[in-house]
């Protein structure tokens, strides 16, 4: 176990220090921005090439003969023009993730524009000749090559004083400003572009960079003699131009077209003449018997992760890639894991298609299965295209087969990524945890949602999960008691946890925040409140009828016009009295209250139910608020309690609140109380109602029910006795 354990952080260190690397990030980030525009793309091509003559006959007849128009024009728009897509995708977000933007004040779509003119200035597109299709598939290599590139160059240049234009127009318009320093930053590196583009061809003679990179692949598998290497090498470049975030597919589609295309035709043509074919690896082979379910044959990646999978959000992820994956689009789940630039897939990424080439090329040389005769488009479903490319079950039977051998490669790596990804999880939660006590505090004002770094994006994931986990009412309030001197049971806090699924429990204060920057802190705070006076009323029906809860309410909440009606409408549906439920509110919330709140918070008192201050003592208190807002209860600081044994200034605070206490009629509640000694004291100093882990911790509603009744059975007053 030790070693195993040593193996997984020695996995989780080298993951980081990739997964770090800005460069990469900008450009693994860049083409998941693509994911949306790919997805549709692919599924209008499903819908125009699907190989079932029933259907063909359907939709001309339903939709007429131009029935294909609306998919070919999304096709246009998204796969003929992938590269351009591209090109903004990842100088965009090249742009975001480096901190030197937040520095040079760079607009990204600025970026993003250099970047395309950039692309179009080396690929020449007024050259005589030039072909469309270079903004599509084939020029993808080109066009990641470039969106790096010209972004480098750019933000380095902008970084130069001298490049830029000093000028500010009335309003202080940064927008402009920022635009006018652009200009000749922008200007230098498209001219590099165009100028790299016009040695190529006085120097080199190269006048089309797609196709000279298109020529030297297709050389390069006519100098091998040996189909079986030459199919293999195809396979292994097509996944590591996958692995380093490429689209392998697209970038050897040359290579495709002008070597496996034409096999299929010789096969068709020697068949016609009644002769046996000759040819194994086509197009029709990769597609159909090695590429499963797209790169990396995905489709036995999914199944794998379904079948031995343990987290949440990978087994979901893997269900919503299923269908897709069934017509060999893979996008979501490469670069949803993510696979690309991932080492712990690398392996079996790359391993499977050889294993599953090999296995085809054996199964139709020993004459197991049919050569493939048929050329069969990239998104017909598996087991219907091994059948289609070959006129034999044989052929579905061998993706059966490739299939299952691709899950038994990909297991144990399922198995390995789910402990590091453990690892990895709470290593992510800790830095959110880490940041956000550090700059949590009065007057903190925390953007996580919109931080584009690790903190940002494990925040942004939280927050929709805790969404759907409010609306699927799998939050959980816990209680801890306030117990009197005597041992009675006064009351209890009303706390929320939540158990997340991947992360454990969540730090409350943290929930809070990302409900109030998601803004769900009303929906969530209804449901507090709601779930509260159910217990509550609960407990009435158990016997418990002289208990109160205590909840907590953020400033959000205080201001929103709807939070007076929504108390009523809790209290009307539950039956409960007013003056059994307390609102809870913190000292800094009442000093930097506004006219809204102040109104609310009198509104409440009007109703009858009790008002607390929380952590009073250690602010910039001021006690005329204590007579403002009339006070039933103060829960004194915790700090004031921890050191009221060592610092004898804490216990003159204590002392100066309770008989301040007595004169103003309210009550004292000292919180975090975790030892006798310090009940003792506080008894000493006038206060004799406590809350701490020396009585209870948090706990569910069935364990402080079974709390109260194991306490001595003497009256249970309320909180205000």
């Amino acid at each position: 176990m030790p070693n195993i354990n040593r193996s997984i952080r020695t996995f989780v260190k080298f993951n980081e220090q990739i997964g770090n690397n800005t460069l990469l990030i900008s450009i693994r980030r860049g083409l998941t921005y693509m994911i949306p525009l790919v997805l549709i793309g692919s599924i209008a091509l499903f819908f125009l090439s699907l190989p079932i003559p029933a259907y063909q006959t359907m939709m001309e007849e339903v939709f007429g003969s131009h029935w294909k128009s609306i998919f070919l024009y999304i096709r246009d728009g998204t796969f003929n023009i992938l590269s351009i897509i591209m090109i903004i995708s990842i100088s965009y977000s090249y742009f975001v993730e480096f901190k030197e933007l937040h520095v040079h004040n760079i607009s990204p779509i600025i970026a993003a524009s250099v970047s395309l003119a950039s692309f179009i200035a080396i690929s020449g597109i007024s050259k005589e000749g030039f072909l469309f299709e270079n903004l599509g598939v084939i020029g993808v290599f080109v066009a990641i090559l470039t969106a790096v590139s010209s972004s480098w160059v750019f933000l380095k240049l902008s970084s130069v004083k001298s490049l830029r234009i000093k000028a500010f127009t009335d309003g202080a318009n940064s927008a402009f400003n920022y635009t006018l320093n652009s200009i000749f930053p922008a200007a230098i590196t498209i001219t590099v572009f165009a100028a790299i583009n016009h040695a190529l061809i006085v120097f080199f003679g190269i006048s089309n960079i797609q196709s000279f990179i298109s020529d030297f692949f297709s050389e390069l598998f006519v100098k091998i003699e040996s189909p079986l290497w030459s199919g293999i090498l195809f396979v292994v470049l097509i996944h590591v131009f996958w692995f380093l975030g490429m689209h392998g597919s697209n970038i050897l589609e040359p290579v495709a077209q002008s070597i496996f295309v034409p096999a299929i035709a010789v096969n068709q043509a020697l068949i016609e003449t009644h002769k046996l074919p000759t040819e194994i690896f086509t197009k029709t082979f990769f597609d159909t018997f090695v590429l499963m379910g797209g790169c990396g044959s995905a489709l036995c990646l999914i199944c794998a992760i379904l079948i031995t999978g343990r987290s949440k959000n990978q087994l979901q992820l893997a269900k919503l890639s299923l269908i897709p994956v069934v017509f060999n689009i893979n996008e979501l789940i490469v670069f949803g894991i993510p696979i690309v630039l991932n080492p712990i897939f690398m392996i079996p990424f790359l391993f499977v298609p050889v294993v599953l080439t090999l296995s085809s090329f054996l199964a139709m040389y020993y004459d197991l299965v049919p050569y493939t005769s048929n050329l069969v488009e990239w998104t017909t479903p598996i087991f219907l295209s091994g059948y289609i490319s070959t006129k034999s079950i044989s052929g579905s039977i061998l993706q059966f087969f490739n299939l299952l051998l691709g899950i038994l490669c990909y297991i144990p790596f399922v198995k390995l990524a789910e402990n590091i990804y453990e690892v990895q999880m709470k290593n992510s939660i800790n830095k959110v945890y880490d940041f956000f006590k550090q700059n949590e505090g009065p007057g903190a004002a925390l953007a996580l949602l919109d931080r584009y770094d690790d903190i940002g994006s494990i925040s942004r994931f939280l927050a929709v999960d805790l969404e759907h986990n409010l609306n699927n009412n799998k939050l959980a309030l816990f209680y801890q008691p306030q117990v009197n001197y005597e041992g009675n049971v006064i009351g209890m806090e009303a706390l929320l946890r939540w158990n997340h699924d991947s992360y454990g429990y969540i730090y409350p204060p943290l929930i809070i925040a990302l409900a109030e920057e998601s803004q769900i802190i009303d929906k969530l705070g209804y449901w507090i409140l709601d779930t509260a006076c159910s217990d509550l009323k609960r407990m009435e029906e158990k016997g418990l009828q002289h208990q109160s809860v205590s909840v907590n309410v953020s400033a959000v909440q205080l201001e929103n016009e709807g939070f007076i009606q929504n108390i009523e409408e809790i209290i009307n549906k539950h039956l409960i009295e007013p003056q059994r439920l307390n609102i809870e509110i913190t000292e800094k919330l009442a000093l930097k209250s506004n006219k809204k709140i102040i109104h609310q918070i009198h509104s409440i008192k009007k109703m009858g139910i009790k008002l607390e201050m929380d952590d009073f003592g250690m602010g910039h208190s001021s006690l005329i608020y204590l007579k403002e807002y009339q006070f039933d209860t103060i829960k004194l600081d915790g700090s004031l309690v921890r050191d009221i044994m060592s610092n004898y200034i804490c216990r003159n605070i204590i002392s100066s609140i309770v008989l301040l206490g007595k004169d103003l009629n309210y009550s004292v509640i000292a919180e975090y109380v975790e030892n006798e000694e310090q009940r003792n004291i506080l008894h000493e100093l006038g206060c004799d109602q406590f809350q701490g882990y020396l009585y209870s911790e948090p706990i569910p509603f069935s364990e402080l029910v079974e709390y109260i009744l194991r306490k001595p059975q003497g009256l249970l007053t309320s909180q205000s006795s």
